[in-house]
């Protein structure tokens, strides 16, 4: 089963943090699972504007390629605004839909104040039911608070509460084979 651990996010390093520890808490709890993770940070991707996938840039090809060849994903994003940032949301449009149909998905999203944790109720899991995904029904939303001066994750709680998404999403994923 190939795993694909995504930080959807083009700012902050606290996206990245978190999807990570979700990422190696899933290879944990199932060793047998092949787990690739990438940062948007690290591509160019194009703006989706409906040209066939052939004339996007190199980058954009790359990571659709990705999603392709992934059984299931674990998304990290931050809340923008009470939202998804518009690079992920660009990053679903570009992706044809057929990809993503029938495929499992755990989230875990992070922000400044804890209201913006309804963001994932209300702008991310309409958009992976919309795309057909097996939204796993539990989720994780961090602040700032629950990381310490260094930057790591330091909210037991937090931490517990990915470790149970591991295990959900784990079974989930087994359940498909």
């Amino acid at each position: 089963m190939k795993i694909l651990g995504i930080s959807g996010t083009l700012v902050g390093s606290k996206t990245r943090i978190i999807t990570q520890y979700l990422v190696n808490e899933i290879e944990r709890q199932y060793p047998d699972f092949e787990m690739e993770m990438i940062d948007l940070k690290d591509y160019q991707l194009d703006f989706c504007d409906g040209r066939p996938i052939l004339h996007y840039n190199d980058h954009t090809r790359a990571i659709i390629a990705k999603f392709e060849n992934a059984d299931a994903y674990v998304l990290g994003t931050t809340i923008i605004h009470g939202s998804i940032p518009g690079a992920l949301k660009n990053l679903f449009d570009v992706i044809p839909m057929t990809v993503f149909e029938g495929k499992t998905i755990a989230l875990a999203a992070n922000g400044g104040n804890p209201q913006h944790g309804k963001a994932i109720e209300d702008h991310l899991k309409p958009i992976t039911n919309y795309l057909k995904m097996n939204t796993v029904p539990n989720y994780v939303f961090a602040t700032s608070g629950d990381f310490n001066s260094f930057n790591k994750l330091d909210n037991l709680e937090i931490r517990e509460q990915l470790m149970s998404i591991a295990k959900v999403f784990g079974e989930k994923c087994k359940q498909k084979v």
